[in-house]
This record gives structure tokens, C-alpha cells and sequence, in this order.
């Protein structure tokens, strides 16, 4: 029941040292397809010298071209360039060996537990994010319109692949046996109703990679999402589940008529897909410094004559924040901003468009994943994100994770967390659940590896406690991003659900069993 239920989430994240070429990513693909099919023919039995020869030769190929290649750009990747070598692992890579591993784990659970024992195929035990095209920290370069065109982009691509491997199956399917479920849903009249069905599901996949294109190429042109609309939303996919539907139909229709193992082809690795990678392909983190929300407030009480926010201490913004948060009128009216720069900072308008760009339907549920704060220290730090996103609009708030990097702010984190969990308006916000983020470099800078190591030990502890002391179900997300050791995000009791973190590297979220591992 636990293997059914818990997830690592793996986060990519651009890092200077590390690049993804599309070239030298096929051409390791190439090495790692000559070894296996040379290990296959061992296994056979004797191998020809000639076989053997052509099998060498290959290999001999591929890694002198991989030696005389330049593996490293010699120029400044933008946000957009760093987002889009981001998907090739995914295009690359993990979406061939993800479904496979999924295979993999519902054969060991079958054979160790029982044929009734399976991998539901909906459960996702590993999903995706990233924080290309979403981490502000320091970055100026990494705007809200930056982040909007990523988001289409990965759509585009998502919707790309899944069409890719859908036409696969339409031309394999051409079974005219069908259960009654899918005979409705074709009206009825078709010689090949699989295909039937599959047609307009293709239709719609390549209209949604034609809309987010459009959108995106006037985002590129004016960065706005005014203007006439070519291609309505009914007539594309815009969330998973609509997608996994039609797929699930499909499957059911199969299994019903006697053609399970057809059902258990490549169907079911695209089902497993669309649970892994959703039509997001990567939802984006926002991430951003603490004293960036600190200025932007500090601008909006000033501009209502309210005082200097940063020069209240930790009791009067607390007080202050949970007042406004329980209030029903707004602070600023969207653009208000813009209206009166001799009060508003440049960076202070800079936070508060990325938080009007979050509230902004065009971003459709999925897209966006956690808000990361970076440089956390009290309460009020969470607390500020919860009430900017609050005034900005946004109607599904997107989950805030606070990361606690240096000593002082490991050893504080608990008392901090405590905090905040002690406050009637900001727990009713969470439904009783919290992710927090564990960062690993800068405490190791700050305090040498071994002892970062134990602080972090420490405080998973002492967090765990206070969760369990508030009925919380707390979510570890560890920044173990680099060279050295990087790993994922785990879960305290609960369903277990996890992130990690990679510098693509990854980050990441996830079960300890799994987030260790990795």
C-alpha cells in the first residue's frame, strides 16, 4: 500500500558546470544501445568474429566522435536555453526509462506480493519539476514573462511527445472488437473503433501543441497574452486528467475484450507518462529571496501610509500580515504598481508582476508547482508569500516551502516552523500540510560539510517533531543539487510524498527509502 502511494518528485536545475547537448546525449544513447544488444548476443550463446567486428566498430565510432566533441557551450545559456536542455533529458532519456522502471516495479511487486498486487497504473512513485525558467534568486535575467513562455514551451513539447507515441498506437490498433463503453463513445458506426476513438484524441493533441505555439510566438512578440484567439480551450487538452480519460478507455475497452496484452504495451507506458509528466511535462518552481517580498511589501505599506513594513519587528508584521490575510479587501489593484514608481522599486514591481503572472488564468492548473523561499529566517517570511499571492488574485494558491540554508537558519527552523503552525489563520491556509526545503550548499560553505551534515540531521528532527506536535504532514525537499551528494524529497508519515533536487542536475522530494537512494 505504501509503494502504491508515495512519490519522489526530481527537480531539474541549471548549474554553470553542467550542460545537456542535444548531440552528445543521442550519441551516449548509441553507446548504451551497441553494449546492451552486445550483451544480448553473449547471452544468446557464441557471437560470430564478424558479428563481434561490426559490434566494435560501432562502439569504436560513437566514442571517438563523443571524444572529439565539444561537450561544453561557450556561451551564456539564457533562461529559455537552460529550460529547453532541460527537456531533452526528458525527451531523451526518461521518457523511454521511466515507464520502464514503472514496468520493472509492477513485475517485483507481483512476483514478491501476489498477482492482486500490482502497480496501479495511475500512481506516479515518480513525477518531475523544475526550477529552469522559475528560480529568480539572484537571477535577473529570469522575468514573469520568462517564466510564462517556459511553461507554453513545455506544454508544446509535452503535447509533442504524447501525440508521438499515440500515433504508434493508432496504427497498431486496428482491433474491431471494443467493449460497449467505447462503442458509445464512437457513436457506434465504426469498422476500426480504437481508431475511431484515437483520431480526434490526436486531433485535439496536436491542436494543444499548435495553441501553446501560438500563444507562445505572441508572448515572444509583444509579451502579452492579448489578441485574437485562433484555438479554443474546449478544443484542446489543458489538464492530465482529461487526457488520462480518454486513455483509461481505451485500456478498460482492451482488457474487457479479451486484449490485455495488447493493453499492456505501449499503452500503458503512455498512461504512466501522463502520470510522471502530465501535459506540463516539468511544472515550474518559483523561487525567490525573502527580502525580495520584504522590499515589495515595504512599498505597499508605505504607498497606504501604513508605515514601513521593514522597519516593524517580527511581532507587528505578524500581526499586520494575519490581519491582511483575513481581510476581504485588496491592497493594490493589479498595475497599481506601475502607476507610481516614485514609491515602488523596480525589483519591488518585479516581484509583485511575478505574483500577478501566477494569478493569471493563462497559466492553467499544473503549470506552477511549489513557491520557494529562499533565505527564510520567521515566520513572517511564509507568511508574506501566503498574503502576495493572496492580493495578486491567485485562486489556487500554489504550495510555499520555506528553505532554511545557512546554520543560524537551520537551528532557528524549528522554532520558526512552530511558530507559524501556532497561527490560527496561517494553518487553516495549508490543509494540514507543509513542504520545507533543506538546503545543503550554502550550510556547507557556512559551517564545513560534516558539520552542515548533522545541523541538517538535527533539524529534519527536531521539524518532524513539531509537525507531529501541530498534526502536520511535513514534506522534506532537499537542495542537494552539485558534485556532492545531492539527493530528493522525502515525506514524515502521511502518504509519503517527496521531492529531490539535481543539478541537471536534480533536486528533490521524496520518500526516505528512495530519497537516500538517490
Amino acid at each position: 500500500e505504501t509503494l502504491k502511494s508515495q512519490t519522489v518528485e526530481l527537480v531539474l536545475t541549471a548549474h554553470p558546470t553542467e550542460v545537456n547537448r542535444r548531440t552528445i546525449l543521442d550519441k551516449q544513447k548509441r553507446v548504451q544501445e551497441v553494449l546492451t544488444e552486445a550483451d544480448d548476443r553473449r547471452a544468446a550463446g557464441p557471437v560470430s568474429p564478424y558479428s563481434q567486428s561490426l559490434l566494435d566498430d560501432c562502439l569504436n565510432r560513437e566514442i571517438s566522435s563523443i571524444w572529439q566533441s565539444d561537450e561544453v557551450s561557450r556561451q551564456k545559456p539564457t533562461p529559455l536555453i537552460e529550460a529547453e536542455r532541460s527537456t531533452l533529458v526528458i525527451e531523451t532519456v526518461l521518457w523511454k526509462s521511466v515507464p520502464k522502471f514503472l514496468r520493472k516495479l509492477n513485475a517485483t511487486m507481483r512476483a514478491e506480493l501476489g498477482g492482486g498486487y500490482g502497480l496501479p497504473l495511475d500512481s506516479a512513485p515518480i513525477k518531475f519539476a523544475s526550477w529552469m525558467g522559475g528560480d529568480r534568486d539572484g537571477n535577473p535575467n529570469v522575468t514573469p514573462n520568462v517564466t510564462r513562455e517556459v511553461c507554453l514551451a513545455n506544454r508544446a513539447k509535452a503535447a509533442r511527445l504524447f501525440a508521438a507515441d499515440l500515433r504508434e498506437i493508432y496504427a497498431k490498433l486496428s482491433i474491431t472488437d471494443c467493449s460497449e463503453e467505447l462503442w458509445d463513445a464512437v457513436g457506434g458506426e465504426a469498422r476500426e473503433p480504437y481508431r475511431a476513438f484515437l483520431a480526434p484524441v490526436l486531433d485535439r493533441l496536436e491542436m494543444t501543441q499548435m495553441w501553446a505555439q501560438e500563444q507562445l510566438d505572441r508572448l515572444e512578440a509583444g509579451g502579452s497574452y492579448e489578441g485574437p484567439q485562433s484555438i479554443s480551450s474546449s478544443d484542446i487538452y489543458l489538464r492530465k486528467s482529461a487526457l488520462m480519460d480518454d486513455l483509461m478507455l481505451v485500456h478498460r475497452s482492451l482488457c474487457e475484450t479479451g486484449n490485455a496484452i495488447t493493453a499492456d504495451g505501449l499503452l500503458t507506458d503512455v498512461i504512466r507518462n501522463v502520470s510522471a509528466f502530465g501535459l506540463t511535462l516539468l511544472p515550474l518552481d518559483i523561487r525567490q529571496e525573502s527580502d525580495r517580498h520584504e522590499e515589495a511589501l515595504d512599498c505597499i505599506t508605505r504607498y497606504l501610509g501604513s508605515g514601513s513594513y521593514s522597519q516593524w519587528d517580527e511581532k507587528t508584521r505578524r500581526s499586520w500580515l494575519q490581519q491582511e490575510l483575513a481581510s476581504k479587501r485588496p491592497l493594490l489593484r493589479p498595475g497599481e504598481w506601475n502607476e507610481n514608481p516614485d514609491i515602488f522599486t523596480p525589483t519591488a514591481v518585479d516581484t509583485l508582476e511575478t505574483f500577478r503572472m501566477i494569478a493569471e488564468p493563462e497559466q492553467h492548473e499544473e503549470s506552477l508547482g511549489a513557491y520557494v523561499i529562499s533565505q527564510a529566517t520567521s515566520a513572517s517570511d511564509v507568511m508574506a508569500v501566503l498574503l502576495l499571492q493572496k492580493d495578486a488574485g491567485v485562486t489556487v494558491p500554489l504550495r510555499v516551502a520555506p528553505l532554511f540554508e545557512t546554520l543560524d537558519d537551520l537551528n532557528g527552523a524549528a522554532e520558526t516552523m512552530d511558530a507559524l503552525f501556532s497561527i490560527d489563520t496561517y494553518k487553516g491556509s495549508i490543509n494540514g500540510k507543509q513542504e520545507v526545503m533543506v538546503g545543503y550548499s550554502d550550510s556547507a560553505k557556512d559551517a564545513g560539510r560534516l558539520a552542515a551534515t548533522w545541523a541538517q540531521y538535527e533539524t529534519q528532527e527536531a521539524l518532524a517533531l513539531v509537525a507531529e506536535k501541530h498534526g502536520i504532514e511535513l514534506t522534506f525537499f532537499h537542495g542537494k543539487g552539485g558534485t556532492v551528494g545531492r539527493g530528493g524529497r522525502h515525506g514524515c508519515g502521511g502518504e509519503g510524498r517527496g521531492r529531490g533536487l539535481l543539478a541537471a542536475p536534480l533536486l528533490g522530494r521524496g520518500p526516505g527509502w528512495l530519497g537516500g537512494l538517490l
